[in-house]
């Protein structure tokens, strides 16, 4: 997928940039979302940390926000093994709307390092998801998004599924004597829409999604995402980088002075803010008073009020970012709102997944106010992965240690609190010999 124009080009040139090339801001009614990746980076309220006495993790920096993960944890396969499960298969994960699965046989899939699920609505009129696999050898069912009819036929052997999940045929049964088609139904994962937005969780307990988000729950229903019909399909892009490189990036704000200064430009921060379930954390932005400097952003700022029709004035003209669970954010702008994901490929290796949603009923006035939200979309995107694939080269230099994190970066702090609590191996600040990091994960939990 093609990010930047030119291979060469950082794309955070432009007027912040002055010496390195830039790319001009899109023209009114021209868009490239269908091509190109897109997400925003808002300046976003930070949880607080307390620091205790003795803690391994701040007392070496004393009245820091804390200290980050020893650097040999974004570089290691096996250690992704143990993250895996209670970061990504133990966790809600977002799949799509309601209204891209209205009609029978619709569904969407959803891909994670190891996994792929797949959610369809069934011939019954309800939403299910499962693992997309076949029972039989294990082939992989469905890709993308599309209408399978009134069955899930497997490519390999041809066994075929009804949309509700059940074994409905096999070719040549004379060949599987005694099979019980009831026992090879497809794996179910469990599936909940809150607000219009579809999650899947593969295994484990615990909070739904609307118990997790209760404490925003106001603000977001009166967004009604329900109704907002899908702007483009979700576009996916590898970065060479951590998964948890990516996700420290959204979850800090030090960087966006240097990073991305037209942020600063376009918005300030708001005190409504509230946290939630979990450790995750929901806050807003306002539009900034001051007029930018650049064309593109001053006239974001002039017509944004062409929205306010359409919501309650506590949060008309604001910017409402979700961070949830710990690889996904839920952003809310006036003229759409978009889901960013982070999901590991590998060691050295995240695919960003991102949806876009838009009201079905857009003015003129709307449409070219989402332009301008996409054209920046676009532009902070490429300035994230330029910094994120810099981040992972440079945590291999030899001899690097990581520096004590600013109260800007609590959020990262308490992230590594988290994975040191979940993961107390990586408490560690050497790496352990490779084949027997489990093995010090369940000696430094003992």
């Amino acid at each position: 997928m093609k990010i930047a124009e030119s291979a060469d080009i950082f794309p955070g040139g432009g007027p912040d940039f002055p010496g390195l090339s830039y790319k001009k801001p899109l023209k009114k009614g021209r868009n490239r979302y269908k091509s190109q990746f897109l997400t925003l980076r808002p300046i976003r309220p930070e949880r607080t940390m307390t620091l205790k006495k003795n803690d391994s993790s701040s007392s070496a920096n004393p009245g820091t926000a804390g200290s980050a993960l020893p650097t040999w944890t974004y570089a290691r396969e096996d250690l992704l093994e143990l993250e895996y499960p209670p970061f990504f298969v133990e966790t809600w994960q977002f799949v799509g709307h309601v209204n891209e699965l209205q009609q029978s046989g619709d569904f969407i899939t959803l891909d994670l390092w190891k996994d792929s699920v797949v959610v369809t609505r069934a011939s019954d009129g309800l939403l299910r998801a499962f693992l997309n696999i076949c029972r039989h050898r294990a082939t992989r069912l469905l890709d993308g998004r599309g209408n399978c009819g009134s069955m899930i036929k497997c490519p390999y052997h041809g066994w075929t599924y009804q949309t509700d999940g059940r074994l409905a045929g096999i070719p040549s049964p004379k060949n599987f004597p005694g099979v019980d088609r009831s026992e090879y139904g497809l794996f179910e994962a469990q599936c909940e829409v809150y607000r219009g937005l579809v999650f899947v969780r593969i295994a484990g307990e615990g909070p739904s999604v609307a118990e997790k988000m209760a404490n925003a729950d106001h603000w977001v229903e009166s967004y009604k995402a329900e109704e907002y019909v899908l702007l483009s399909e979700a576009v996916t892009e590898t970065w060479n980088a951590n998964w948890k490189i990516a996700w420290d990036n959204y979850l800090e704000n030090y960087h966006l002075a240097v990073g991305h200064p037209c942020l600063h430009r376009l918005v300030v921060e708001s005190e409504q803010g509230a946290m939630l379930l979990g450790g995750n954390s929901a806050g807003f932005f306002e539009m900034n008073p001051k007029l930018s400097s650049v064309d593109q952003e001053r006239r974001y700022q002039e017509i944004v009020g062409c929205t306010d029709h359409r919501y309650p004035e506590e949060i008309r003209r604001k910017w409402l970012q979700i961070d949830f669970e710990s690889n996904m954010g839920i952003e809310f702008y006036p003229s759409l709102f978009s889901v960013f994901q982070v999901l590991p490929m590998g060691a050295e290796k995240t695919q960003i997944r991102m949806s876009l949603y838009t009201p079905a009923d857009l003015s003129e006035s709307e449409k070219e106010l989402r332009s301008i939200d996409l054209a920046l979309l676009d532009e902070i995107n490429g300035q994230d992965k330029f910094l994120c694939e810099r981040i992972q080269r440079g945590v291999k230099t030899h001899g690097y240690r990581p520096g004590p994190l600013s109260q800007e970066e609590s959020g990262i702090a308490n992230f590594h609190d988290r994975i040191r609590k979940l993961l107390p191996v990586t408490r560690l600040k050497s790496p352990p010999p490779r084949g027997q990091i489990e093995a010090h994960n369940q000696q430094e939990s003992s």
